[in-house]
């Protein structure tokens, strides 16, 4: 006796069976889905536990760790290191000094024998200048390549022997109190020093030397 397969329908359901296909097929469903969809897609932390991950990116990218803080005073200390490198010494700057008086005090002497007339270098606690000698008395010299120069900060010079002359500057006078003076030497029309001289720059600890031969020849001895 063959088996008879059972076809479902409406009169063999019973009531209950009625009711679970009317909620699968939707009526079910929609509550559902509607309270799913109300939840937080990012559960809220517990009370005293640890903050949400994106927090903690939030404040790493607010804040600095502690290897950019030590890269940025490294950094810093690097850049300080090469300044105080590139600032010059006693040394350095009293060299540069005596270079350059050097070379204009040889200025002077050329200028003396190109214009025929005396021209004199003095030598003051601030600087040094030039004048030239017009009408029996010294005048400032008026010369762009010559003009008045300071010396650095920190720098003192001083003219050794007699050959300076001490006087007030062109146009003051020398009997007045408190008149500043000046050590001064001069070339003749031939370039030749009124006497030989020697000037003595000093600067902290070091010191140097510019010499005028009595031929006239300017130089520093090493």
């Amino acid at each position: 006796m063959g088996l008879k397969r059972l076809k479902s329908s409406p009169s063999l359901l019973g009531e209950g069976d009625r009711s679970r296909s009317e909620w699968w097929r939707g009526s079910g469903i929609e509550p559902m889905k509607t309270m799913c969809a109300s939840l937080p897609l990012h559960p809220r932390p517990l009370v005293g536990g640890p903050p949400p991950r994106d927090k903690l990116g939030e404040d790493l990218r607010n804040g600095f760790t502690l290897i950019e803080l030590m890269v940025v005073l490294f950094i810093i200390g690097l850049v300080a290191g090469a300044v105080v490198l590139s600032l010059p010494g006693d040394s350095a700057a009293l060299s540069e000094d005596a270079d350059r008086f050097a070379a204009r005090v040889a200025a002077a002497r050329d200028e003396a024998v190109v214009s025929a007339r005396p021209i004199a270098v003095w030598i003051a606690p601030s600087g040094y200048g030039f004048d030239a000698r017009q009408d029996r008395q010294w005048v400032p010299l008026n010369a762009r390549t010559l003009a008045n120069r300071d010396w650095k900060p920190g720098t003192m010079a001083r003219i050794a022997g007699e050959a300076a002359e001490v006087a007030a500057p062109p146009g003051t006078d020398p009997a007045a109190a408190g008149a500043p003076s000046r050590a001064r030497f001069w070339f003749d029309s031939t370039g030749l020093p009124n006497a030989p001289v020697e000037v003595v720059l000093s600067r902290g600890a070091n010191s140097d030397r510019i010499i005028i031969s009595a031929t006239g020849e300017v130089g520093r001895p090493r």
